[in-house]
């Protein structure tokens, strides 16, 4: 082959090459207006009334036209109508479309529309190729469900997908959202939250910043720092799973809540709220903590739960392994319960309660609180209190039912109703000078850094006084003596030991 011939095969290959990226850029074709204008100066053509036109699969309608005699590029003003696919359409009152890179600018009163969703904004850009929308400056998504509001977003019309940025406000028929940003798929209703987000409905706020909420089912589930308030409760959870629809809410893993009014703490790793919040309850390690400034109370159970009486109040129980601790009070029971109207805890189920170095015992045994502090307790059927002296000597007291009091942290005052029977170590000057058995229906017990300082027998008085070297083992207990050291928490970390 000659050069000169392939110098012409070579212009062929590059002038076909040529020709195909033309093809790619296709040309704007103007289907119609009432009349035209050619303006040589500016190298365009204006184009006046009922302007069509059309670039591959998109129509476009304005007023009036200026399409640039030297480009791929015109400008659109007055009733700005686009359709693509016949299935999105694009309003507005001006628009500049560069046929080449298919990005069409639409500004004013502009309206974007498709089978899922209708935006609204004044500044939108739209890249026709790739079927993106991007609004800068403001825009407003609604759809069947939902209204979205922010000051940037893009919407992908091929995935269905928003994104979200800035001042984010979404209104759903269950709640309202605040965000920093949030994605939305329009044809699923699922909101997925990326960023800082406020959640607010029926007084309740949830807190998060990973998770998503489906708006026709009413679902949401949280994973990162995710907190909530209701009424007077607040509260945080590793997750935190809600269900509008049927009124239920799970937590998961490090949970913390706290009620304000009562001044009491919940902590656990498992927890739900059920029956639009008449009913909750947390599980694994579950503690429930009454807050005091000087010594809280700390209490175990294996199942928390909190629900209503008939008037409203909130009831709150542990069961099933429970245990107690504070630093002047530690307990063991079967189960508690605590009606927060009249702060008083029933001990039920072989309850044992330690007390200033006492050992409390009963068929069931109530606790009056002030301040979330014991004040008082009841002792009812088979009451007894034991106080140890030494390894082999204790000092005992049984009766029908007794009452304790407490000052300062410190029991220091039981009364013994029915059926009393004492058996004490009396010393005088330090020494003990014996073992006293006596009985009386009613008796007084003074206490004083947390020993036993005198005993006051009321009525129907037996008893006898006899030195140490006479007493036999034997004698030395009372009937149904118990001393169960083994159980009593000597730590906070104790009450969850099984």
């Amino acid at each position: 082959m000659c050069s000169k011939t392939l110098l012409i095969f070579i212009c062929l290959v590059i002038g076909c090459y040529l020709s195909g990226k033309a093809q790619d850029k296709a040309v704007i074709y103007i289907l119609n207006s009432d009349s035209t204008v050619i303006d040589t100066k500016h190298h365009l053509n204006r184009l006046i009334g009922q302007v069509e036109l059309q670039h591959k699969n998109m129509l476009m309608f304005c007023d009036s036209l200026h399409q640039y005699q030297d480009s791929n590029y015109v400008e659109a003003f007055g009733n700005v109508h686009v359709i693509q696919n016949d299935t999105l359409n694009l309003w507005g009152d001006f628009m500049t479309y560069n046929g080449d890179t298919e990005l069409a600018k639409v500004r004013n009163n502009v309206i974007m529309k498709d089978p899922q969703i209708t935006l609204t904004t004044n500044f939108l850009d739209y890249d026709a190729a790739r079927r993106i929308g991007y609004y800068f400056d403001g825009g407003t998504i609604k759809d069947t469900i939902n209204t979205l509001i922010s000051n940037i977003g893009y919407y992908y019309v091929a995935s269905n997908e928003m994104f979200f940025k800035d001042s984010v406000k979404v209104y759903t028929p269950q709640y309202t959202m605040y965000s920093d940003t949030l994605k939305y798929q329009t044809e699923t209703k699922l909101i997925t939250i990326l960023g800082p987000t406020y959640i607010y409905g029926d007084n309740r706020t949830l807190y998060s910043e990973n998770g998503w909420y489906n708006s026709l089912t009413a679902h949401a589930e949280l994973y990162k720092n995710n907190k909530l308030t209701y009424d007077t409760y607040w509260g945080s959870a590793d997750t935190i799973v809600v269900d509008s629809l049927s009124s239920t809410a799970s937590l998961h893993q490090n949970i913390h809540l706290y009620d304000t009014l009562n001044n009491v703490i919940i902590e656990g790793n498992y927890g739900e709220i059920l029956k639009n919040n008449d009913y909750a309850f947390i599980t694994e390690r579950a503690l429930l903590i009454l807050v005091n400034e000087s010594d809280s109370l700390f209490i175990h159970g294996d199942t928390l739960s909190v629900n209503k009486d008939t008037l409203g109040h909130n009831i709150m129980k542990a069961y099933y392994n429970t245990k107690f601790y504070s630093t002047d009070l530690q307990g063991v029971c079967d189960s508690m319960v605590f009606p927060t109207a009249d702060s008083t805890v029933f001990l039920y189920r072989s309850p044992i309660v330690w007390a200033s170095g006492n050992q409390l015992t009963a068929t069931d045994i109530d606790m009056h609180l002030r301040n979330n502090q014991v004040d008082l307790f009841h002792l009812n059927n088979k009451a007894m209190i034991i106080n140890q002296l030494d390894s082999v000597m204790f000092n005992q007291i049984k009766g029908r039912n007794m009452t304790g009091h407490v000052q300062h942290n410190e029991l220091q005052l039981v009364f013994v109703d029915g059926s009393g029977e004492a058996l004490y170590y009396p010393d005088d000057k330090g020494v003990i000078i014996g073992l006293d058995k006596t009985v009386s229906s009613t008796i007084k017990i003074f206490l004083e850094q947390k020993k036993v300082k005198d005993i006051v027998f009321i009525t129907k008085v037996e008893g006898q006084l006899n030195p140490l070297f006479m007493v036999q083992t034997e004698e030395q207990f009372l009937k149904d003596f118990q001393w169960h050291i083994e159980k009593k928490p000597q730590e906070k970390e104790d009450i969850f030991k099984k």
